[in-house]
C-alpha cells in the first residue's frame, strides 16, 4: 500500500467527528474519483459537485430511515436542513409522504432549477467553511497536523487531484470507501437507535435498497379477518377487497425489513398518509394483541414460528422503545 493511501487511512480511522461531514465529504470524494474517466490528466472538483453528492447520502438516510447525523436533535447540521427543505419540496410537488429514492427525486428538485440551484449552494459554502480543510487534518502528539492528500482552493471552491493520486484512490477506492461506511455506521449508532444501520450507511442507492413487495403476506393476515369482512387495523372500518394495503406499523424506515409480527391490514389512503409516523401506544398494544390471535389460527409452520418467536422475545415492545429514544 502507497505512502499516498496509508495518509487516507490514518485520517478516516483517527477522525474526530461531531457529526457526519467529514464522513460524507471523504466517501463523495472517492465516488467522485472512481467514477471519472480520464485518468491522464489531474481531477479538479468542484463543492458543488460534492455538494449533490451529499445531498443524496443524506437525503436516503432522512428520508427512508430518518437517521440523525448528529447528537443534538434540535441543532440540525445545516447540511441536514438543506435536505430537509428538498423532501418537504419533493412532498409538496409529489403530493405524497411516501419516501422516493433521490436519484427519482432529483428530476422533481431540477423542475425548480433555482430552488435547487440554492440548496446546492448553500451546502457548498458549509463545505467550504466547515469540511474542506478539516477533513485532511489529524492530532498527533497533541498538535494539528495538516495532511496533503489533495490541493485545496477555498476560494474557487474547487480541490485538485493529481494524475497520480486519482490512479491509487482508483485501486484502492473499494477499502476507503468501506472503512468510511464501516466509521459512519459507527458514529452513526452513537446518534441512533435503529437497527442494520451499517446497512442503511453502505446501501445508500435505489439499485442497492428496496422496498418488498408486500402482497405476499396478504393471504396470511387475511386468516384472522371474521365473517367474510376485511377490517382495517387502524381504522375498523370494512374494506373493499380493491382497497386493501399491507402496512408497518413501526416503520419500514426503523426497521429496513418486513417481518409478519409487525405488517397489517389498512386502505390505501391510511397506509399513504401514515409515512413514517410513530405509532401510538394503543396501536402498539392492538398489535400485539392482534400477533397473539394471529399465531393461534396460522397454519403456515415458517410464519407461526416467525410470529411465535417475536412474541417469546417481546419484539413489539422492544423495537417500538428503540424507535422513541
Amino acid at each position: 500500500m502507497t505512502d499516498y493511501i496509508n495518509l487516507w487511512l490514518d485520517i478516516i480511522e483517527n477522525m474526530n467527528n461531531e457529526n457526519t461531514y467529514k464522513l460524507a465529504w471523504g466517501r463523495a470524494l472517492i465516488e467522485i474519483i472512481y467514477e471519472s474517466k480520464d485518468e491522464n490528466h489531474d481531477l479538479v472538483i468542484p463543492f458543488v459537485q460534492i455538494a449533490e453528492k451529499m445531498l443524496k447520502y443524506y437525503w436516503n438516510q432522512t428520508y427512508f430511515f430518518n437517521l440523525k447525523q448528529s447528537p443534538n436533535s434540535n441543532k440540525r447540521p445545516i447540511i441536514v436542513q438543506e435536505t430537509e427543505k428538498c423532501i418537504e419540496f419533493v412532498k409538496d410537488l409529489r403530493h405524497s409522504n411516501i419516501p422516493v429514492w433521490f436519484d427519482r427525486a432529483q428530476q422533481d428538485l431540477m423542475s425548480n432549477s433555482a430552488f435547487y440551484a440554492e440548496r446546492i449552494s448553500q451546502i457548498a459554502k458549509t463545505l467550504r467553511v466547515d469540511v474542506c480543510w478539516r477533513f485532511k487534518n489529524t492530532k498527533k502528539d497533541g498538535k494539528t497536523v495538516e495532511n496533503e492528500i489533495y490541493k485545496l482552493d477555498r476560494s474557487n471552491m474547487h480541490v485538485m487531484f493529481t494524475r497520480k493520486q486519482v490512479k491509487e484512490i482508483k485501486e484502492y477506492a473499494f477499502i476507503l470507501s468501506q472503512l468510511l461506511n464501516y466509521k459512519w455506521a459507527q458514529l452513526l449508532e452513537k446518534f441512533n437507535s435503529a437497527p442494520k444501520i451499517a446497512l442503511k450507511v453502505k446501501g445508500i442507492s435505489d439499485a442497492k435498497i428496496r422496498r418488498n413487495n408486500l402482497s405476499k403476506f396478504k393471504h396470511i393476515l387475511l386468516t384472522q379477518m371474521e365473517d367474510g369482512n376485511i377490517i382495517d387495523f387502524y381504522t375498523g372500518k370494512v374494506l373493499e377487497a380493491n382497497d386493501i394495503s399491507i402496512d408497518h406499523v413501526i416503520p419500514w424506515s426503523f426497521m429496513y425489513s418486513d417481518d409478519i409480527w409487525n405488517l397489517v391490514i389498512t386502505s390505501k389512503s391510511v397506509n399513504s398518509s401514515k409515512s413514517n409516523s410513530v405509532p401510538s401506544e394503543e396501536v402498539i398494544r392492538r398489535l400485539e394483541e392482534r400477533n397473539k390471535g394471529l399465531v393461534e389460527i396460522v397454519k403456515d409452520p415458517k410464519y407461526h414460528e416467525k410470529l411465535q418467536v417475536a412474541m417469546d422475545n417481546n419484539y413489539v415492545q422492544k423495537f417500538y422503545v428503540a424507535l422513541r429514544l
